[in-house]
């Protein structure tokens, strides 16, 4: 019996999921939570995912739990907006109001998160319905996860409470692309991935008994697989190295320079901790020729001292351990997934392969077809789970 099963056009396996569902079906009503990961534009393939639930009318979870952009699709998705997480991500977060990249390397402007969520605010150009998603919340909670940046702890706040237009800017507040202060209770506050870019851990805790994941890109089976952390600051660097000689004439990357020996040596040490760590629960096969350097290619002193260079300030010790917040929390959580504890069985929703979109700067054409993928993942999902789901939930579907 296994607590853990894939659900994607990849790894569809049908005596697989007519043996999982098989397990669900018992007389104890289940408390259902979902789980949602960020991922910037890449959250068009949850989009796609949500747009199947909605058309099925099909939602059996007593907890939400959303991250940056998963956190924004979740709130669409409980306030049945059909096609809301596709128009906001293809219409505004392609706008170069939003983010250009050009603009942030020669002028250092940020993204513009602010203008954004004007958009979906009460008197946005296309505001969430509040009053619709408080009535769907009635015995059910809903929460976005952000990252003190004090301590770089997870904490968790409620989507659609009296400040829930704040609430999302913090969970969304990337750290490096967006620079203003996000403030709070008296904290400032980060992007929930920084120490939750998939927050089950948490549901768990809150006493989910099943947890459905929505990813927003592949699952790794394989442990040695899991070192390919994907990671947004990566795939930003990823697509401007054209940009790097210009950055070489600037003083702040020749600042940034003279810092080699700070960056190289403490992620060194991260890098030999978490070596060590392996070498101890995978012996001597967990480093095999080719995994090795794959697995820490996108997380390398060079590519941190690119992403430094790109912003022109901010402190580097801190965006360091956002980094190492990062890494080491996406791993626990990935092996919590793919091993739940006795009594969770986890179900992972994902794309077959990496997305044809990026975090940002993605083409209009790559995000149609990751919707459509999403799309067809959920009706799949809905399928095989919706009758089994609905009847064993706590909940009554709405």
């Amino acid at each position: 019996m296994t607590n853990h099963l894939p659900f994607s056009l990849k790894d569809f396996d049908l005596p697989l999921v007519n043996n999982f569902s098989r397990q669900l079906l018992q007389p104890k009503r289940k408390k259902i939570a979902l789980v949602v990961q960020g991922g910037g534009q890449r959250g068009i393939f949850t989009a796609g995912v949500f747009d199947a639930f909605l058309d099925a009318e099909f939602d059996p979870f007593e907890l939400y739990i959303g991250t940056s952009a998963g956190a924004l699709n979740l709130s669409s998705f409980i306030s049945r907006q059909y096609q809301f997480g596709y128009d906001f991500i293809v219409n505004y977060t392609t706008d170069e109001e939003f983010f250009s990249l050009y603009k942030y390397l020669s002028q250092q402007k940020p993204m513009n998160l602010d203008w954004a969520l004007d958009a979906v605010a009460p008197k946005g150009a296309m505001p969430l319905d509040v009053v619709k998603a408080r009535q769907v919340l009635v015995n059910r909670t809903a929460l976005a996860c952000a990252t003190r940046k004090d301590t770089l702890q997870d904490m968790y706040m409620p989507l659609y409470g009296a400040h829930w237009c704040d609430v999302l800017k913090a969970t969304c507040a990337i750290p490096v692309i967006y620079n203003e202060p996000v403030n709070m209770d008296d904290l400032e506050w980060v992007d929930g991935g920084v120490s939750a870019a998939v927050p089950v851990k948490e549901a768990w805790l809150r006493g989910a008994d099943l947890v459905i994941v929505v990813r927003t890109e592949p699952i790794a089976l394989k442990k040695e697989e899991a070192k390919q952390v994907v990671d947004w600051r990566a795939k930003i660097e990823s697509v401007v190295p054209e940009y790097l000689d210009r950055l070489g004439q600037n003083t702040s990357f020749d600042k940034v320079k003279t810092l080699h020996s700070e960056f190289s040596t403490k992620f060194e040490q991260w890098r030999l901790n978490w070596r060590e760590k392996a070498e101890l629960e995978e012996k001597a096969n967990l480093y095999k020729a080719g995994g090795k350097e794959k697995g820490w290619r996108l997380l390398s002193p060079e590519n941190i001292e690119r992403m430094i260079a790109i912003t022109g300030n901010g402190k580097s010790s801190e965006i360091l351990e956002m980094l190492n917040r990062y890494y080491t929390t996406y791993n626990d959580a990935h092996e919590f997934m793919l091993s739940p504890p006795d009594g969770l069985k986890v179900i992972q929703i994902a794309p077959e392969k990496t997305l044809r979109s990026r975090a940002l700067l993605s083409d209009k054409d790559d995000l149609e077809v990751d919707y459509r993928e999403g799309k067809i993942v959920g009706r799949e999902f809905v399928s095989h789970f919706a009758d089994i789901l609905n009847e064993t939930s706590s909940v009554i579907a709405k």
